[in-house]
């Protein structure tokens, strides 16, 4: 694994890229809202052994890429990816996204349905599912308190720490954080000189995005899409709607909503798996996008 930069759209990007051999097919990963290239780190060695180029974005306001005061909407975001992709002259790479990475991906796809930047494909991972106001009754105050942000800038680095190897409600008994899982999630946060963390998405830039997802007008986009698709949901074992830590009444109503718009479309439900996909079932996801990158 190779850590690099490159400046484009007006923005230093980092990104992480393993072995490339000539002829293999580039693959783009996007991360989720608050997270960081690194959350690829384990499902990107398998991609390589079959015979697959990652190359893994950290998107403007996290990880080491820039993060500057505006543009945190899909406009920009769509114009950081082609910048980033056109630098590094990529051809039809297959897209994949996780979470809010899944909507970055979606768009884009939608956008270049047709033309020399078009995707090979895209994989949605637990993401795109569904639009945030598909719930009863949803409202933009409801939805930016639900997603808030956690509290944690100023937290002891031995504290955070002890939170991460706690089990918690998201991971429940489903999922251990093993000591790289830690540095991924901990990768997320600078730590200063006293050992407190603070987050390298800024709380304000974290809300900008989550209103762009709440605007995010999912259905529409696929409508536009041309390329196949792939999806590839979460779901906790036993799990009904929260407790299935990703609202599975939602996406299950979603999911059932994109096969009526597109004809393109896999889909493959991991059960037994929490939201971080890529952390928790990192070789099941790179089989998964390896055969659906493989058929293409």
């Amino acid at each position: 694994m190779n850590s690099s930069y490159l400046f484009a759209n007006g923005l230093r990007m980092h990104y992480l890229r393993w072995k490339r051999e000539a002829g293999d097919q580039p693959v783009v990963l996007l991360h989720g809202l608050a997270a960081n290239a690194r959350y690829w780190e384990k499902v990107a060695p398998f991609l390589v052994s079959r015979g697959l180029a990652p190359l893994a974005l950290d998107m403007r306001g996290h990880g080491l890429t820039d993060k500057p005061e505006a543009g945190y909407e899909f406009d920009s975001l769509h114009a950081d990816l082609i910048a980033f992709m056109d630098a590094l002259t990529l051809e039809k790479p297959l897209l994949v996204g996780h979470a809010w990475g899944a909507l970055t991906v979606l768009d884009y796809a939608a956008r270049q349905a047709v033309g020399p930047r078009s995707p090979a494909g895209i994989v949605l991972v637990d993401g795109g599912l569904y639009q945030l106001d598909d719930g009863p009754g949803a409202t933009w105050e409801q939805v930016s308190q639900k997603f808030v942000p956690p509290a944690l800038d100023g937290t002891p680095l031995e504290r955070f720490l002890e939170m991460l190897s706690s089990p918690s409600s998201t991971t429940g008994n489903l999922w251990k954080l093993s000591d790289q899982d830690i540095q991924i999630i901990l990768s997320n946060y600078e730590v200063d000189e006293e050992e407190r963390v603070s987050s390298r998405l800024s709380r304000e830039h974290h809300m900008h995005l989550l209103k762009a997802m709440w605007e995010f007008k999912t259905y529409e986009r696929y409508g536009r899409v041309r390329c196949p698709v792939f999806i590839i949901p979460a779901r906790k074992y036993g799990a009904t709607g929260e407790e299935a830590g990703g609202d599975l009444d939602l996406k299950e109503k979603g999911v059932a909503r994109v096969q009526g718009l597109i004809r393109n479309l896999r889909v493959e439900w991991m059960a037994d798996t929490v939201h971080d996909v890529p952390l928790h079932r990192s070789e099941e996801l790179a089989n998964l996008i390896a055969d659906f990158a493989a058929s293409l």
